[in-house]
């Protein structure tokens, strides 16, 4: 996701941000925020799928957001969304447990630093 923006952006005009806080209850958030050029609202039900991109061609495989999408979701047991315009920038907001769940059964495991 970072590295997508970095690539979009114009390192003398543009700006990305990032900022974890305390949600709800027993959960980060995390934002990533860009002012470039956002996403086509045509293109907004699609980005997570896999093999979806608009850099054919130019070294986008459409897979980026697809992964990120599995681990927020069905690795961490969180939730991700995007909210973008084009001219106004996109802001991604994952929505993460401070204890993600462990694969293959019922136990829980603490995030480090939480």
């Amino acid at each position: 996701m970072i590295a997508a923006a970095v690539e979009e952006q114009n390192a003398a005009t543009s700006e990305i941000s990032r900022a974890v806080t305390s949600a709800a209850q027993g959960t980060q958030e995390l934002e990533v925020i860009d002012d470039g050029r956002g996403i086509p609202a045509a293109d907004l039900p699609r980005i997570f799928d896999p093999f979806f991109t608009t850099r054919l061609g130019f070294g986008g495989s459409g897979l980026g957001l697809h992964i990120t999408y599995a681990l927020v979701t069905r690795v961490l047991g969180g939730r991700i969304a995007v909210d973008s315009e084009p001219g106004r920038g996109t802001r991604f907001t994952l929505v993460l447990d401070r204890t993600a769940p462990l694969q293959g059964g019922p136990e829980t495991r603490t995030v480090a630093g939480t």
